[in-house]
């Protein structure tokens, strides 16, 4: 029995050392990563903290606070050029002076049904006009220039017209222009 006490004892003996060869360093590799994960998780919860930190600073609410300012002079400063008066008949006569200034002949001056988008009205008007290419493109510059937005929503140009040896076109012209809803 003492033989088999001793043979048992070594077999077990040999088992242990055994495992400890073979399994115990991929034990130690795994414990290593381990930590190492456990290393980079508490710099990133580190990183996220000083994010929260810089977030609730003083100094970010106060940049915030100074952008929100400048977004709301700059939308002042817009709203001119997007009148609450529609002032559409100083608006008419100020195109109509551009398309005179300008050599047009004007054909057709209508103004359309106007239309809500929300917080601003469209004020569409209708436009044909005769003159050169270069009285045309004048044309287009002076209604770019205006205090106020006015959009070219379409262009048809038609022609060439021999006028007594000046080339002539004929065009018809969409515009639309803005108004604030509201008094805003």
């Amino acid at each position: 029995m003492n033989k088999r006490f001793l043979t048992s004892l070594g077999i077990s003996i040999l088992i242990v050392v055994v495992y400890l060869l073979i399994m115990a360093p991929g034990e130690k590799e795994k414990q290593e990563a381990m930590k190492k994960n456990e290393t980079q998780i508490q710099t990133e919860i580190k990183e996220l903290q000083a994010k929260i930190y810089d977030l609730r600073s003083e100094d970010t609410m106060e940049s915030i606070q100074t952008e929100i300012r400048n977004l709301k002079q700059e939308i002042m400063q817009e709203s001119a050029n997007f009148p609450s008066d529609p002032g559409i008949a100083n608006f008419l006569s100020e195109v109509s002076t551009i398309g005179e200034s300008s050599g047009l002949q004007i054909l057709l001056f209508q103004p359309l049904e106007s239309s809500s988008e929300g917080v601003y009205e469209e004020i569409p008007i209708k436009i044909r006009i005769r003159g050169t290419y270069k009285q045309v493109a004048n044309f287009f510059y002076g209604i770019a220039n205006l205090n106020r937005i006015v959009k070219v929503q379409e262009l048809k140009i038609t022609g060439p017209i021999n006028n007594s040896g000046i080339i002539m076109t004929e065009s018809d012209i969409l515009i639309t222009t803005y108004r604030m809803l509201g008094g805003a």
